[in-house]
């Protein structure tokens, strides 16, 4: 029976190595739909649509492949837009679009506004950060954020919307969480 046991030893070892590799938080999930966009070397691949495949840590890049092609490329996630899931939230001047569903088309820079697909009524509406909540699980860039500027630039996963301060709760790293305004937060 010793024997049985050793080897019992030798797999738990096994699947212990295998869980050594913590998940990431920061980088975007293999499968996440992009568009390309801002690209100076293959200008003519702006608009392009792409599926991401895996992330290159070691040069911060995405291998993305491209639709409709057998062509990969290697892109710096400046360089596209995630098509991702979001709700949308505390609008105003058209509230009927309040928890609707929707997914980011693009992202207006001279408005600094999202265009966002809403499924139910099939239109597309151009929305301020504030409004737009990204689902959970998005991995998502930290910008613009004055009380910790170093962690602008920073990518993180979304765990969490609080709705009564219009904060997300991001996880950077395995021990690392933080609290930050939704506008803060740009795929």
């Amino acid at each position: 029976g010793m024997g049985g046991r050793g080897g019992m030893g030798g797999m738990g070892g096994g699947y212990r190595q295998q869980r050594r590799a913590p998940p990431s938080y920061d980088a975007i999930p293999a499968g996440t739909i992009v568009t390309l966009k801002n690209l100076q070397s293959a200008a003519d691949r702006n608009g392009d649509r792409g599926v991401v495949k895996q992330y290159i840590p070691s040069s911060g890049r995405y291998v993305v492949l491209l639709e409709d092609t057998d062509e990969t490329m290697s892109v710096k996630p400046a360089n596209f837009i995630q098509h991702v899931g979001v709700r949308i939230s505390e609008i105003s001047s058209q509230p009927e679009l309040n928890g609707k569903s929707g997914t980011i088309i693009t992202w207006n820079e001279a408005k600094e506004r999202y265009n966002i697909y809403v499924t139910t009524v099939q239109k597309i509406v151009s929305l301020k950060p504030t409004n737009v909540i990204l689902d959970k699980g998005t991995v998502a860039q930290v910008t613009g954020l004055n009380s910790k500027p170093e962690l602008n630039g920073r990518w993180g996963t979304i765990k969490d919307w609080v709705r009564e301060t219009n904060k997300y709760d991001v996880q950077l790293s395995e021990n690392q969480i933080i609290r930050v305004k939704v506008e803060n937060m740009r795929v």
